[in-house]
């Protein structure tokens, strides 16, 4: 049988750019030797037919895997303008790999829409040549039919988790998490969100290391990014301070997303009335809308209902307390935090590609980030999808 010599670092880079679990690609019959073909310190020499098999399990070309040196890194046109601060930064490891992650997720979810007949998300870019905030707002709260004050009467977590089973529901899918792997926390500092565009599978990054209300509104201003066809890499706050005219926009968008119908200037009216200052009511309309207090301060100023030093004093408070996180709701149960972290709408297209054999369960698993039948298992329990939901068209 012919034997081809591989490099161990080209196996290394292939693996980390399929995104796929180790011990699940060496649970395949003739792969079990992976973790050790990995961890050599010396070429090695393995049969046409193992490398076919590997190539098929992460779904690298045959190719790059027999090549003598690692393949060079084209930097993600994601992140190639992006800044920190106004200024050039250097991209993170955990950035580029968790970029790295959601494009293959989004890759597999495009082809397998496709296969089924599934036709484009007309939504993405449909809003490119739109200036308005309130028309664009409004074109998006009839798309995603949300209801009137829909934020009312519901704490912080389940306002952003409605929001994005409503996303979920027209095809725009909502990923989240803290971290790229164990020990490998993502910034805030570095970024908050990032949008993947696409015209069937539009995907969005939410950085669970936020709070819940930083979370929501880094949601609204991603979605409204898909509507005007423009991918970003989001690591700005809620305040304006030396921003593009296009993030104007889309943080006006937020607001009047947010308040719908409502006649802001009259309810801060009534509001100031009983509050003691300009912040207590911002505060008082935090807890009724789930943006931060900053938000409605920045609305209340455009209205000349508060002024420039009231922001700065909210923003400055802001900015010497960090951003408190709600763990309890899915950091309790692994089932529960699996479930918070992946898109409906794709754990439902993996379940229906696992049950058609489009898809192996090991391949199927590793697109979850799941290790076993039973994590699975409980995935589908704990998003109600152990039933025979299926995706919508």
């Amino acid at each position: 049988m012919a034997q081809i010599t591989v490099q161990p670092a080209t196996l290394r880079w292939a693996v980390s750019q399929s995104g796929h679990d180790v011990e699940a690609i060496a649970s395949r019959p003739g792969l079990t030797q992976l973790p050790q073909w990995l961890q050599a310190k010396r070429p090695i020499s393995l049969s046409f037919t193992k490398i076919s098999d590997l190539s098929k399990a992460l779904q690298i070309p045959f190719g790059r895997l027999v090549r003598t040196s690692v393949p060079p890194t084209h930097e993600d046109e994601l992140v190639k303008f992006r800044t920190l601060n106004n200024n050039a930064a250097p991209l993170s490891k955990s950035l580029e790999d968790i970029i790295a992650k959601m494009r293959i997720r989004q890759t597999w979810a495009h082809d397998e829409m496709m296969s089924l007949g599934l036709g484009t998300n007309t939504f993405v870019g449909s809003l490119h040549n739109t200036r308005s905030a309130k028309e664009i707002a409004q074109s998006i709260i009839q798309a995603l039919q949300l209801p009137e004050r829909w934020t009312f009467g519901k704490s912080d977590r389940k306002r952003f988790n409605f929001l994005r089973e409503m996303l979920s529901n027209v095809g725009i899918m909502t990923m989240v998490d803290s971290e790229v792997a164990k020990n490998e926390k993502l910034d805030i500092q570095e970024f908050r969100a990032f949008t993947l565009l696409d015209d069937i599978a539009p995907l969005i990054f939410i950085n669970r290391n936020d709070s819940d209300k930083a979370m929501l509104f880094s949601l609204l201003h991603e979605l409204t990014h898909i509507f005007l066809g423009a991918e970003e890499l989001f690591n700005a706050t809620e305040a304006e301070f030396d921003i593009s005219d296009q993030e104007r926009l889309i943080n006006q968008t937020v607001m009047e997303i947010i308040l719908g119908d409502s006649d802001f200037r009259k309810e801060w009216l009534k509001e100031s009335k009983t509050k003691s200052s300009r912040i207590e009511v911002a505060e008082t309309f935090s807890s009724h809308y789930g943006l931060s207090a900053l938000s409605f301060l920045i609305k209340a100023k455009q209205e000349g209902l508060a002024s420039e030093r009231d922001i700065e004093a909210e923003y400055t408070q802001l900015a010497q307390v960090p951003p408190k996180r709600t763990t309890k709701n899915d950091g309790g149960n692994q089932n529960i935090t699996n479930s918070f972290h992946l898109d409906s709408r794709f754990v439902s297209l993996v379940e229906q590609g696992i049950n058609s054999n489009s898809i192996s369960y090991t391949d199927g698993f590793s697109l979850l980030g799941l290790k076993s039948e039973r994590a699975y298992d409980g995935l589908l329990a704990a998003k109600g999808m152990n039933d025979g939901t299926t995706i919508p068209a």
